[in-house]
């Protein structure tokens, strides 16, 4: 990957067989960028504009087979940046049909963004600024991560995510370790884990005056919860693309109900986002009840492709 904070800092540098030479009329801020192929003596000459810059790098992208990351984006460039026409169908729709199916975001509203740092909760990130990008709705986006004290990984690579999308980053340490594994052997976990993040949210959004919470969780988990609960609770209790938290009065809403974890993996490593990995032991332990349905539906899929899509269908009456 090369960075870079203008596309003139590209002038002089090589990347593999590619030698780049930039020349530039800087009254017009116009000018061509002279590809040198040393492999396949070839030149390749692509003009551009600094109005368009994020095109330009897409453009050298493919030719190069490399990610170009403009350090600093200027406003106008941030929806130009996240979209990606090749996810209209697999990403952008879904998301876009949830929203409306749900009433999502409203004129007004305040979304919290919880933010773990991972693919899903990125890729929503980016999914309510494209939606702000597009509509003409006010809302308003706060990116929030909740970070463990005692987790190594660093927030840096988020927190200059989101000042590079125009949004502060807000970071809230817990000791969740010590709530999770004191003196006395939690059962569960994972669950109490998500409660306790939740609440920790729910606190700060009520502090703040925030009614929204958006969270990450996709297709795949909304039906994986929801064969958990049947195979090992004995019930049909729904993780649902949008509900209202009576006890906190804010609404949670899950922007990529409708899109399966597959296509969110494809879109983060197009745009090459900086995630964090997990610290989380249960996340990929054998007896994980999660990855064993995981598992199973990974396997059902082998002789059905679309299994997620039927499974999800048969849910429809209970997502609402």
């Amino acid at each position: 990957m090369i960075k870079i904070k203008e596309i003139i800092d590209l002038n002089g540098q090589s990347f593999e067989n590619y030698k780049i030479e930039i020349i530039k009329d800087d009254q017009v801020e116009m000018g061509k960028i002279i590809l040198k192929n040393s492999k396949d003596n070839l030149i390749t000459t692509i003009e551009y504009s600094e109005k368009k810059r994020i095109k330009v790098i897409r453009t050298l992208e493919k030719i190069m087979s490399t990610k170009i990351e403009l350090e600093n984006l200027r406003e106008n460039e941030i929806l130009a940046y996240i979209e990606n026409e090749d996810f209209t169908k697999s990403l952008w729709s879904p998301i876009g049909k949830a929203m409306n199916d749900f009433k999502m975001v409203e004129e007004g509203d305040r979304v919290a963004v919880g933010i773990s740092g991972g693919k899903d909760s990125m890729t929503v990130l980016n999914a309510l600024l494209r939606i702000k990008k597009i509509t003409r709705l006010n809302f308003e986006i706060i990116p929030i991560h909740i970070h463990p004290e005692e987790d190594l990984a660093k927030t840096t690579g988020i927190d200059n995510y989101c000042k590079k999308m125009g949004l502060e980053l807000q970071v809230i340490e817990t000791n969740l370790s010590e709530m999770l594994f004191g003196e006395k052997e939690v059962k569960n976990p994972c669950f109490l884990c998500g409660r306790i993040r939740r609440g920790i949210l729910y606190t700060t959004m009520k502090e703040q005056n925030i009614n929204k919470l958006a969270l990450g969780h996709h297709k795949d988990d909304i039906i994986e919860t929801f064969l958990m609960n049947t195979f090992y609770q004995g019930n049909n209790n729904m993780m649902k693309p949008a509900y209202t938290s009576e006890e906190y009065g804010v609404m949670v809403i899950r922007p990529l109900a409708y899109v399966e974890e597959i296509n969110i993996v494809r879109y983060i490593k197009r745009m090459n986002i900086e995630i964090l990995v997990s610290k989380c032991p249960y996340e990929t332990d054998k007896n994980s009840k999660r990855l064993k349905i995981k598992n199973l539906i990974k396997e059902l899929s082998m002789d059905n492709k679309n299994i997620r899509s039927v499974i999800f269908k048969s849910l429809e009456n209970l997502l609402k």
